[in-house]
């Protein structure tokens, strides 16, 4: 079947079925002896064995979290998909014990597609979907290449991938191995304790269903661990014990190095790993893991992975997938759903995304295609290729679709975009920087004189975060911290005409510290003509990982040291008018665990030291932000 313009200018496909059945709280058997917490819905009326679509989700089913929320279910089950969304270990009211990140993923999901195809229903193929932890559930899975596994749609997985090429982060717990602390504390604080209220012993599945209408098992939704007040608590590592919540995976990580073996125990894909399903990997520029996506995704085509496709969108996590209301501030949507049944919420109509914004980001039309449903109906094709076996010819699209903030869709055949020309922005000196309040200016010429600023870092009162999160505030104006004494700030002159800035960002600095110990954070920023600073990327280094987080070493007071942060990506046109600014800075609380500069441990200490922390530029202490810029013509 030839997919033409009318598919996707035109209304989502027509429903093949009218109406489902569904089948809740099937206890599907692991091959340890677990069972998982599973729902099947079926089409009525269906004949013939059916493609599946799986969703693999630690959220409540219930309430709809992950690829349910937008009715994923209602759409496959009607155009013919049985459909089976299943709890993971640990979670709801599946067994076992959730004792690591992932944990069981691998096997599980193997178990599970296993138990799919053997259902009289089933025409032997599954393809899995869901974002955020529903996608990435789905790369320990596909790393086994079970045989029945036929396509996937991971969204915004990129915290499921570890040790391919170019990758440090373990998941994304730290930039530079610097513990991503509200994120991850939030995370496992609110929706993924270790312990959890157990079904009685021998419940049948009727039973289980009616506990289910009546109970939950998902953690307390009035319950917030990351208030300001929580996360400030000393030391780091209790953070989570001192707001009340139970036992979790965040305590034994905030205790580890970036290179602590224990780190194997978790179900990460790596560069051993060599999946071959067929994917669409998908996320926005503004997500946590974006970097890890696109490194994985780069790692997948260096294997010559066939039928692999990147596709990044506009806004912050899930954004392009959950079609979510972001017109509303958190606490509107808050109070809107919380005097909605699931019915009333599953249907609720989905924004414009003609017009989108996130944050104090304006991105107007962020419609895959340009058409309306581009992504549902991208992915009905995705799956009718590869789960229902229809001759389709989706994968003629290109490899790499990408959305350019202030332009639109690109596409490419590679990540990087091969046109991408990496274009060294040194800092410099400016004689006129004090007036606008900044440290010095960009430059495409190297300047010849060294100089340096200072400024003083005191964890007690650390740079905050403005924006970085996972949700509505991604991306924020940045004036009232480019405003302050202990952030540092390089801009260029308003552009001339404009610069589109697409791939991954090196950042290569020469610094010095008082401390024993320090970190340095760099913020990529589009100044528009009025002033509005918008936070495109950031990235850290904890100094004492700047030989490698195997060989930690504390510095020497004064000495100047190079450091290289690679972890900044996005896809950004800077208008004619606007300037590129890099800010320097040694926190950004509570985003990243704040450094007491004290050369310890960290997570367990309470006391600090203030350091006076310096960056260095000019003659041979080079420091530059390495921006890859991709012409107009390409």
């Amino acid at each position: 079947m030839h997919i033409d313009d009318a598919y996707w200018t035109g209304p989502l496909p027509e429903s093949v079925f009218d109406d489902f059945e569904v089948e809740k709280e099937i206890h599907v058997r692991m091959r340890d002896g677990v069972h998982l917490s599973t729902d099947l819905y079926l089409p009525n009326g269906a004949e013939g064995p059916l493609p599946t679509v799986l969703v693999k989700t630690p959220y409540d089913k219930d309430v709809g979290e992950g690829a349910v929320r937008t009715k994923w279910v209602d759409y496959f089950v009607r155009q013919g998909y049985a459909v089976v969304v299943q709890n993971e270990r640990g979670f709801l009211f599946s067994e076992g014990r959730f004792i690591d990140y992932l944990a069981g993923a691998r096997f599980d999901g193997s178990d599970t597609i296993d138990w799919i195809v053997a259902q009289p229903w089933s025409n032997g193929r599954v393809g899995t979907i869901g974002c955020s932890s529903s996608g990435e559930h789905q790369w320990p899975l596909a790393a086994g290449n079970n045989p029945a596994h036929a396509a996937m749609v991971p969204g915004a997985s990129g915290t499921a991938v570890g040790s391919v090429p170019g990758n440090d982060t373990q998941g994304a717990f730290y930039r530079g191995g610097i513990p991503m602390l509200a994120n991850w504390a939030h995370w496992y604080g609110l929706l993924a304790p270790t312990d959890k209220p157990l079904l009685p012993e021998g419940a049948t599945q009727d039973e289980r269903q009616r506990l289910r209408n009546y109970a939950t098992f998902a953690a307390r939704r009035t319950w917030r661990p990351i208030t300001p007040e929580n996360l400030r608590h000393l030391p780091s590592g209790d953070v989570l014990r001192h707001a009340g919540a139970p036992a979790s995976p965040f305590d034994a990580y905030m205790t580890r190095t970036p290179a602590d073996p224990a780190w194997a125990e978790v179900e990460l894909v790596g560069a051993e790993d060599q999946p071959r399903v067929p994917a669409i990997h998908i996320n926005s520029w503004h997500d946590i893991a974006i970097g890890e996506t696109t490194r994985l995704f780069s790692h997948l085509q260096s294997l010559a992975t066939p039928d692999q496709h990147l596709i990044i969108g506009g806004g912050p996590h899930c954004a392009i997938w959950q079609e979510l209301p972001y017109d509303l501030t958190k606490k509107t949507a808050k109070a809107m759903f919380a005097g909605l049944t699931t019915t009333e919420i599953d249907a609720m109509p989905a924004p414009d995304m003609r017009d989108f914004s996130f944050g104090d980001v304006h991105l107007g039309d962020v419609r895959y295609r340009g058409v309306d449903h581009g992504f549902p109906k991208l992915y009905l094709a995705w799956f009718d290729r590869f789960v229902r076996g229809a001759d389709t010819d989706v994968t003629d699209m290109p490899p790499v679709q990408l959305f350019v903030m202030n332009q639109g869709w690109i596409a490419a055949e590679s990540w990087p975009p091969p046109a991408v020309v990496p274009t060294s922005y040194y800092l410099t000196g400016d004689a006129d920087a004090w007036q606008r309040n900044e440290a010095g200016g960009l430059s495409t010429e190297p300047p010849a004189e060294e100089s340096s600023e200072s400024w003083v870092y005191d964890p007690m009162n650390p740079t905050p975060s403005v924006g970085g999160d996972l949700g509505f505030h991604a991306a924020l104006d940045q004036r009232a911290v480019s405003a302050r004494r202990d952030v540092v700030v390089f801009s260029t002159p308003p552009l001339d005409e404009a610069v589109t800035v697409v791939g991954p960002i090196e950042v290569e600095l020469h610094v010095s510290t008082s401390a024993a110990d320090t970190d340095f954070i760099v913020r990529l920023i589009d100044v528009h003509p009025d002033g509005t600073a918008i936070n495109l990327a950031d990235d850290g280094l904890r100094l004492r990982y700047r030989d490698g987080f195997d060989s930690p070493a504390l510095a020497v007071a004064g000495e100047v040291y190079r450091l290289t942060l690679p972890n900044m990506v996005t896809g950004n046109r800077f208008g004619a008018g606007h300037r590129i600014r890099i800010e320097i800075a040694s926190s950004s609380f509570p985003v990243y665990e704040r450094n007491l500069n004290t050369g310890g441990a960290n997570f367990d200490e309470t006391e600090a030291v203030i350091a006076r922390n310096t960056v260095h530029w000019g003659g041979a202490r080079t420091s530059r932000v390495i921006l890859p810029l991709l012409p107009d013509d390409s």
